[in-house]
């Protein structure tokens, strides 16, 4: 479904980065919950960040690799975890699929 158009200045708030989730596990009593803590560089540091994927992917296929993040999404109470951020994904119609980046970019790096 097409939204609205936004204001240049709305996409200018995003804060999109490269991320290396560093640790990755089940989050209790929960079928789709996975807890990443994620390396978003120097400007973030190691966040935690839920992510309702666990029905499609395993923790340990995530650890190690790196992902493009939203790192300023306002902090959100889930499970009563605090995840500060969101793994952004493409939405396919079997599952949504995370967009793995080259080892070669740095922690933290913008991407626009």
């Amino acid at each position: 479904m097409k939204k609205d158009n936004i204001a240049f200045a709305d996409f200018m708030k995003l804060d999109m980065r490269v991320g290396e989730v560093v640790e990755a596990g089940l989050v209790e009593n929960s079928r789709n919950l996975i807890k990443l803590t994620v390396d978003l560089g120097v400007d973030y540091g190691q966040v935690i960040i839920l992510s309702g994927i666990a029905k499609w992917y395993s923790p340990a296929d995530l650890v190690g690799n790196k992902y493009i993040f939203l790192a300023n999404l306002q902090p959100k109470q889930i499970m009563g975890m605090l995840s500060n951020g969101m793994i952004l994904v493409v939405d396919n119609e079997e599952k949504p699929v995370l967009i793995e980046l080259s080892k070669d970019f740095i922690n933290g790096q913008i991407v626009r």
